[in-house]
């Protein structure tokens, strides 16, 4: 009884890890879609030119622009569908409801003029995927291995952040990234015992969270009045989940691991044009290599998952036009290749190469203002040695500022 438990968690892990790496389909490895409408209208291209509390976010440097009081509030809405092809003719689709995103941004001015401090609450990474969970049982055999159909991976950052000025035209921001994260996943696995009939499968549910610190940085130069240089950087944070699942037979074990969310690079330019046009464009370079393996403590055993994922980068290009005094229309465009390969990618991994379309509107009146931005993306269709994958996604979002 003791080893077939082993075996039970040792299986179990194996195949449900990947899952709780998923960020779902709407964005690079898992990380999430930008925060807030302004950002996801400009396709993420939004470092140079944030000019409320988001920039915890985006630049912490540009918050030591700021004279006055901010509060943003964010919600975006995400759905995406997985369409898998495991052989010809035969089609499966996931089961991905809507997602809601929030996030929170306040900043102050404090003490010396140009010290500026501020938290944001943000959801950089997580989200679910869920499929029908017979849909993946081979019909010819059964469940004879384990199924992985359903998990939901949650993480929050606190970003406790201050910026100051360094020179006329020098600013700079400095913050910490506190991250806590939970993860649940359901599998199907086969019966190893002779007792009962080996083609019934259990239905396996597991759980685990963790916490994780790291920091970032951000710098802004202004070379000419209308012009803006923007460097970002983002530190890796690893957060060590613990937990335990649970099967209808037999019984519960443990498990511990640890999640690598990447170094993340950004540069970006902006330039202010004649009419109220503003131009942006950000380069950013992901370290998502860390997770070339992945090592599970599990049952007594250590366990080594090959994922082989690569470093990886987005091209991000946004413009915002203030059409009349209040009221902006924005547009960007985005280029985000995948950093897994073809030999890691699965029914619950896909992770297609991928162009964002964006579009956004915002109004402001006195001190309030409100955004809505919306995202769809192309994804380049992924033939694999296990079947063929597509995907379709929809993003929205809408944001409440306060300036006071």
């Amino acid at each position: 009884m003791k080893t077939n438990s082993k075996r039970l968690c040792r299986m179990v892990l194996l195949s449900a890890l990947p899952i709780a790496m998923v960020g779902d389909v709407y964005a690079d490895g898992y990380r999430n879609p930008p925060p807030t409408a302004e950002g996801l209208g400009k396709s993420s291209a939004h470092s140079a030119f944030v000019d409320d509390a988001s920039a915890i976010f985006y630049n912490p440097a540009n918050l030591a622009m700021q004279e006055d009081h901010s509060l943003v509030l964010a919600a975006t809405f995400a759905q995406s569908e997985i369409t898998y092809e495991p052989a010809p003719g035969y089609e499966l689709k996931s089961d991905d409801p809507w997602n809601v995103l929030p996030n929170l941004f306040y900043s102050q001015p404090v003490g010396v003029k140009g010290l500026v401090v501020g938290l944001g609450i943000s959801t950089p990474y997580g989200q679910s995927v869920s499929w029908n969970k017979t849909d993946l049982v081979n019909p010819m055999t059964g469940v004879t291995e384990p199924v992985p159909y359903e998990a939901e991976v949650l993480l929050v950052n606190f970003n406790p952040t201050a910026s100051f000025k360094l020179h006329d035209s020098v600013y700079f921001g400095i913050g910490g990234d506190i991250f806590y994260s939970d993860f649940s996943m359901k599998a199907l696995f086969p019966n190893l015992y002779p007792v009962a009939d080996p083609m019934s499968p259990y239905d396996v549910e597991g759980s685990g969270d963790g916490w994780g610190i790291g920091g970032n940085v951000g710098l802004t130069w202004l070379p000419t009045e209308n012009q803006r240089v923007a460097l970002t950087y983002r530190s890796r944070v690893d957060v060590k989940y613990k937990g335990d699942f649970a099967a209808s037979y037999p019984n519960t074990g443990e498990f511990e691991t640890t999640l690598k969310y990447p170094n993340t690079i950004g540069i970006g330019y902006g330039i202010a044009l004649p009419g109220n046009v503003q131009l942006e464009a950000l380069f950013e370079w992901l370290e998502w290599s860390v997770n070339k393996t992945q090592t599970i403590n599990a049952g007594g055993s250590q366990l080594v998952l090959e994922n082989n994922w690569d470093d990886s980068y987005s091209i991000n290009t946004g413009v915002n036009w203030e059409i009349i005094d209040g009221l902006a229309v924005r547009s960007g465009y985005t280029w985000l290749p995948s950093p897994i390969p073809d030999s890691s990618a699965s029914p619950l991994l896909p992770d297609l190469d991928r162009h964002i379309l964006s579009f956004g509107i915002g109004y402001s009146l006195g001190m309030h203002t409100l955004d809505l931005g919306y995202a769809y993306s192309i994804y380049d269709d992924r033939e694999t040695a296990n079947g063929t994958y597509d995907v379709d996604s929809n993003l929205a979002s809408v944001t409440y500022s306060l300036s006071f």
